[in-house]
């Protein structure tokens, strides 16, 4: 089957690719044949289109991260697709949302000074998606760490696209929630809401 590869962004010791099946508009996260995360070296990258065979991970997390896959090393990669042509076909085959962060992740995330987030208490039923938020980002930086500002919200920025100092209202972007995580063994385990990169700027 042909996949997209929609996003490319970091890890420790590793990258994440998403892709998204050009039939199905299915959103999956490429693992390797073992169900590991892509080695810093894996071949994928944003735009191109892949035929490959891929089923659930058999370490598949707990929902929201219910994209994992495994890919078979068959995988062959076929063409490079304009970003032009990529914003279209996304908007083909995905109900693109519009708005405030009440239109992404079923209306779950929440909000503090740190970061918008995904408690334990609402989970959603995914953890990509693609969105067109109503007013810019803007670029800011936190402990040496590149975040955007969105309505007063801080968004880490995890992609490997050149950061830009704004991103207008209505640009396409991808975003994804982060693994659950606490900074000790007090604070609920929450995902943090994550930028993976942007299209057509």
């Amino acid at each position: 089957m042909e996949v997209l590869i929609v996003s490319r962004t970091r890890m420790k010791n590793g990258v994440c690719c998403g892709g998204l099946n050009l039939k199905t508009g299915e959103f999956i996260r490429l693992h390797n044949e073992k169900g590991g995360k892509l080695s810093v070296d894996a071949p994928f990258q944003i735009g191109q289109v892949y035929d490959l065979d891929y089923k659930t991970a058999w370490n598949v997390r707990p929902r929201p991260h219910i994209e994992d896959k495994e890919i078979q090393p068959s995988y062959c990669l076929r063409r490079q697709m304009p970003v032009s042509d990529m914003i279209r076909t996304i908007d083909r085959l995905v109900d693109v949302p519009k708005g405030d962060f009440d239109v992404i992740f079923n209306g779950m995330l929440n909000h503090s000074s740190y970061a918008a987030y995904i408690s334990p208490n609402a989970v959603p039923n995914y953890s990509v998606c693609f969105w067109r938020p109503n007013a810019p980002l803007s670029k800011s930086e936190f402990m040496g760490k590149v975040r955007y500002r969105f309505n007063g919200n801080n968004i880490s920025y995890v992609g490997f696209q050149e950061p830009v100092n704004i991103i207008p209202a209505g640009t396409l972007l991808r975003m994804s929630l982060a693994n659950w995580w606490s900074p000790d063994d007090i604070t609920e385990k929450r995902c943090y809401l994550q930028l993976s990169g942007w299209y057509g700027l």
